[in-house]
């Protein structure tokens, strides 16, 4: 646990001991002199500035006397309290040289930093717990005891606003965390003394919902809208007014979304029980469970932890036939018992519709409070195939089913129970790891799956890949023989004779479905089990199964027919569109086979749809049905469902319906059926349908120009979800073929632009001489100015990368003109980034950030999260690697991560996630770092820099080494030059100066040739510390007198100029000067303070205590060892290393 801050700010001023004692201070100006300097920690007031502060009204000719005296006498209190060599002379002033956290307010905007921080990520509990933390610190006004002195009235303002916002965000926090009973009146407070701040009426409103206090949450609405509307003349925002229709919609994405929702009493949970749903489950508990006590004991003790809180996720198992349904139904018993809830959903190998197991659930859990047609609740619409809304306001399909999920369940403890996950589409398998990974509390997840082919079927295998550390694995076999006896005695309704048993047993192989297939059959046909030897068990059932289906009238069977073509659940329209005959026809063939015991009314949603009692029952049927008459079948069901609601699936059965279904058409619906499912993220999906759809046409020969089109759209696809650029590439170039044969100049040009944009974008394929060839050739043939912009777009890439900055600046300001004549802001975003980079390769880092903000800006106005990539990563790579300040750096990752949708993108998310990786380790952050880093891939940049930090240096220089060789390699000369510095700090570390030396020159080689200015910067003050410890001060010297070059031109390089002044502190040591070096050093430190560069202080701080023993001053060097060596332990828990 951190100690106490010792200079106390917010309240009454207060100096402290080690032990929490206040020692006592002097009067009124003496303090007013501590606060000033407090509030401005490492930073060197200058004495005239003081005076005037502090004697605002009439300085006399004494004050800078007074200033020195109230100085001494400062240092003396603050000693003993512990503080000594805090207050130091600094011309042309006085600083406080003091660890932020030791000051309150500097601890404060730390922990409101990083509790923010985690709310972004989705960490509420941590939000919540570091938010009141920093808002615990807070005792009263700022500096109280002073009556509100004028030098801190705007410190005063931005804190208290800060402070407000810190309420804001820990009560949203507390909110997700299910914490509305115990923020009610604080909330109620808070917007008496507050009524214009609408986050807080919004929050109370929500707060008051959850407690089922609708009418009061509406109460508060009114109330807000009459203060603004009566003292401002002002409607509510949207955002307060949206609520209020949510509210009045009941809408269950008010409902909490976090796992830690308080439990409810037992007879509060009974009042809103319904029977279980499913008609499936309902039908498997006809017959009594057998063989498996064991099994369900351990998910009845499941379900009890349930209700008491927990929420297990359990993975259960096992052939075909099995028994999973049937456990899985006697649980659902046991949920309805316990006055639960049981949503069921199932999974199709046929309809593959994405989320279709998932939109089951959400009908289920949303009844009776369902959306209306055409207005379904925010974020949860990708699930039930409704058309998205507006893409700032609604949360991610993850989120938005985890909020569902976690309002059922505080209302009642809930088993979500999905089926069949064998055939378990990719975006339900990837909302499923989500959920699985932070389930609500209450909520027991059960996936049942038939394996093999589970563990096979790629999905659910990176869905049991992840899950498998932390699911209950429950895994059914064969029953055993007297088992067997006991089952075919309650189908038959009489005792089985021990022989029979046995005869069944080896029949059956124990699999309970095959053995109550069997039996019934004997049962139905009066007669005894078979004596003597008998077929292999899938013959045997595939014989009963066609045996019942040759009993049905012709129109049943069509009615079985078609419904295995269809597969899953098939409602009565798509029946009535497969099956010729009358409605009444129709519905008489759908009583026969629901009869017969084939097909069972089935789902929970609206209209009368039917499914197979069991999935090998339709396989069987679906295998027996004739090849043509099965993809005429195919045929009528894709036409059938030829709407945008459905057609990813008309775009499988179109497929399977082979020569009965016109190529061409298929190939077009599958290109309709991937544009739409990527729109809803579902972009396995996507790809899916874009991949057949470029197979179809080639398989025709269909016109080159439409092959190269849907090979464009395909590799698009694939790069702008991340999955797949090697692939992406070779469609591209197969375009370039194709439009080339088909004549198309024009289209040509424009796919040479893709594919130079393509191989500067992602490391897996980059290659910039090859993109600026494939650039070349389309500015050749290119001359429409959409087509145009995209080539220069291009260009900006291949040249940012490849270190060109005069090309990247010519072709940002073209991209950027033609984006104005074309009116498209958003291409105005891509060439603004653009240009952004160029101001800072040239120097100009200040005109950069400005430039990132405005992009930044529009892109938000836009609400268009892949657009918004671009200035965050730009800014915060510019922030953290280049100018050593990860505080920006850091805004600017929780910029990107909070844009709605912006995890559906795969690179640029991950891209995000990386940059913040690397801000967390270099402001010393390591804990938070590595769980970031966690969620990246193992060739992520900050992996390597985390494990240098931490210890491992080799690991990293391996890891530096291989990626300048890659990078080398593939032109890519800008995270060369990177990898480069990188590469040499941990040279030093592991004493190769020389090897160092090579790494620096190659890097300031490549950075004076781009130009690259930040590179050239840092990168010559640290090769001028390598050659100072070579022996070579003339060498160093030169090294410096460029570095001088570049900051004569008064720009800001915030924590840069630190690495400036340590590589001075080296030559002036070298030189014997010690007052420049001491100077030079203390300067260092104090630039890596002020940035929150901790890392880099201890370097300076070692640095300056070897200097110091260099120059004779064993003594001297004894302080700045000490500080590094306690600041490294403070970061690492370990002490020095040398």
């Amino acid at each position: 646990m951190s100690s106490p801050p010792r200079i106390r700010l917010l309240g009454r001023l207060e100096v402290c001991s080690p032990e929490g004692a206040p020692v006592t201070l002097g009067g009124p100006r003496e303090r007013s002199l501590l606060g000033l300097l407090a509030l401005h920690p490492n930073r060197v007031l200058p004495a005239q500035w003081l005076v005037d502060t502090l004697w605002a009204e009439r300085p006399g000719s004494g004050s800078r006397v007074t200033v020195r005296t109230h100085v001494s006498h400062l240092r003396r209190r603050l000693a003993a309290a512990g503080l000594p060599d805090v207050l130091v002379t600094r011309a042309p002033g006085y600083q406080l040289e003091i660890e932020p956290d030791d000051v309150d307010s500097s601890r404060f905007e730390r922990l409101v930093r990083l509790g923010q921080e985690a709310l972004g990520a989705g960490d509420a509990a941590a939000a919540a717990t570091g938010l009141r933390t920093a808002l615990g610190l807070w005792r009263g006004p700022l500096l109280a005891d002073l009556e509100e002195p004028e030098f801190a009235a705007d410190s005063a303002a931005r804190l208290d606003e800060l402070r407000l916002t810190a309420l804001e965000s820990c009560l949203a926090a507390e909110l997700d965390l299910g914490r509305h009973l115990d923020v009610v009146a604080e909330l109620e407070a808070l917007v008496a003394h507050h009524p214009f701040r609408e986050r807080l009426c919004g929050q109370l409103m929500v707060a008051l919902y959850r407690c089922g206090r609708q009418t009061e949450a509406l109460a508060a609405y009114a109330a807000a809208r009459s203060r603004l509307a009566d003292e401002l003349g002002l409607d509510p925002g949207p955002e307060l007014a949206a609520l209020e229709a949510a509210i009045l919609r009941q809408d269950p994405v008010l409902l909490p979304a976090h796992h830690h929702a308080p439990p409810v009493r037992r007879q509060d949970a009974r009042t809103v029980v319904e029977p279980p749903p499913d008609a499936l489950f309902a039908a498997a508990r006809r017959l009594r469970l057998v063989g498996r006590d064991a099994e369900l004991a351990r998910l009845a003790a499941l379900w009890r932890e349930t209700c008491a809180g927990a929420s297990p996720v359990v993975l259960l198992s096992g052939e075909a036939g099995v028994g999973k349904s049937r456990l899985a139904a006697e649980l659902a018993r046991l949920v309805a018992d316990d006055g639960g809830r049981c949503l069921v959903g199932r999974c199709d190998p046929v309809a593959a519709a994405p989320y279709r197991p998932l939109a089951a659930i959400v009908r289920m859990c949303a009844q009776p409070a369902a959306p209306r047609a055409g207005e379904p609740a925010a974020g949860i619409e990708v699930l039930l195939d409704a058309p998205p809304g507006p893409a700032g306001g609604r949360p991610e399909p993850a989120a938005a089913l985890r909020l569902l999920l976690a309002g059922t369940a505080h209302t009642n403890p809930t088993a979500v129970v999905v089926e069949d996950a064998e055939w378990i589409d990719p975006a339900s398998a990837d909302l499923l790891r989500a959920l699985a990974a932070d389930p609500p509390a209450r909520l027991m997840l059960l996936i049942c799956f038939r394996d093999p082919p589970g563990s096979r079927h790629e999905p659910l295998r990176a869905l049991l890949g992840d899950g498998a550390a932390v699911a209950e694995r429950v895994v059914l076999g064969p029953l055993a023989e007297p088992d067997v006896r006991r089952l075919a005695g309650e189908i038959l309704g009489r005792a089985v004779p021990d022989g029979a048993a046995h005869r069944l047993w080896e029949r059956s192989g124990g699999n309970p479905f095959f053995l109550t297939e069997i039996v019934r059959d004997l049962r139905d046909r009066r007669e005894e089990p078979a004596v003597g030897p008998f077929r292999r068990i899938p013959t045997r059932i595939r014989d009963v199964l066609r045996d019942r289906v040759a009993r049905l009238p012709p129109v049943a069977q069509h009615v079985v027919t078609a419904a295995a073509v269809v597969g899953g659940e098939v409602g009565f329209e798509l029946l009535a569109a497969l099956v010729d005959g009358s409605e009444d026809d129709l519905v008489d063939g759908i009583e026969r086979a629901v009869d017969a015991g084939l097909l069972l009314p089935a789902g929970q949603g609206w209209g009368s749809r039917y499914a197979f009692r069991h999935g090998l029952i339709r396989d069987c049927v679906y295998d027996d049905v004739a090849g043509r008459h099965r993809e005429r079948l195919h045929a009528r069901a894709g036409r059938a469902l030829l709407t945008d609601r459905n057609v990813a699936a008309a775009a499988v059965h179109l497929r399977a319906a082979g020569p009965a279904a016109d190529a061409a058409e298929v190939a077009a619906v599958s290109l309709r059926a991937a544009e739409l499912t990527g729109a809803r993220a579902a972009w396995e999906d996507a790809v899916g349908h874009a991949e057949a759809a470029v197979a179809i046409l080639a398989r025709i020969d269909a016109p080159a120009e439409a092959r190269a089109d849907a090979a464009v759209g395909t590799a698009m696809l694939r790069i702008k979800s991340g999955r797949g650029h090697p692939e992406a590439i070779r469609h591209l170039e197969e375009a370039v073929g194709l439009y080339r044969a088909a004549g198309s100049d024009e289209l040509l040009g424009a796919v040479h632009s893709r594919i130079g944009g393509a191989l500067s974008t992602h490391h897996s394929v980059m290659d910039i001489p090859r993109a600026l060839e494939h650039l070349a050739a389309a500015e050749r043939l290119l001359a429409e100015p959409a087509a145009v912009f995209h080539l220069q777009r291009g260009l900006t890439q291949a040249a940012m990368y490849g270190m060109r900055t005069a090309l990247l600046a010519t072709a940002a300001d073209r991209a950027g003109e033609l984006a104005r004549r074309l009116g498209r802001r958003d291409l105005g975003v891509l060439a603004g980034w653009a240009r952004g980079w160029a101001l800072f390769n040239r120097g100009e880092p200040a005109a950069a950030d400005a430039c990132f903000e405005e992009v930044w800006a529009v892109a938000h106005e836009l609400g268009d999260p892949f657009l918004g990539w671009a200035p965050v990563n730009a800014g915060a790579l510019a922030a953290t690697a280049y100018l050593l300040d990860p505080t920006r750096g850091r805004d600017w990752c929780r910029r990107g991560l909070a844009q709605p949708g912006f995890a559906g993108f795969a690179d640029p998310h991950t891209a995000v996630l990386d940059q913040l990786a690397l801000a967390q380790v270099e402001a010393g952050e390591l804990a938070a770092a590595r769980s970031t880093v966690g969620r990246l891939p193992a060739e992520s940049v900050s992996r390597r820099l985390l494990a240098f930090r931490s210890g491992a240096v080799e690991r990293a220089a391996h890891g530096w080494a291989a990626a300048l060789r890659a990078d080398e390699a593939a032109g890519d000369l800008h995270d060369a030059a990177l990898n480069a510095r990188w590469l040499a700090m941990a040279q030093l570390a592991l004493g190769d100066r020389a090897g160092a030396d090579e790494s620096l020159t190659k890097a300031v080689a490549w950075a004076v040739s781009a130009p690259q200015v930040p590179t050239e910067l840092v990168a010559r003050a640290e090769l001028a510390r390598v050659r100072v410890g070579a022996g070579d001060l003339g060498a160093a010297r030169a090294q410096l007198d460029a570095c001088d070059l570049i900051l004569a031109g008064g720009a800001d390089w915030r924590g840069a100029a630190g690495v400036v002044e340590l590589a001075r502190g080296a030559v002036a040591a070298a030189a014997g000067d010690r007052r420049r070096s001491d100077r030079s050093h203390r300067l260092a430190v104090e630039s890596f303070v002020r940035y929150r560069t901790p890392w880099h202080r201890i370097e300076a701080l070692r640095a300056w205590s070897r200097a110091r023993r260099e120059l004779g001053d064993p003594a001297g060097a004894t302080g700045p060892a000490k500080a590094a060596d306690e600041l490294r332990a403070r970061l690492t828990g370990r002490g020095s290393t040398g």
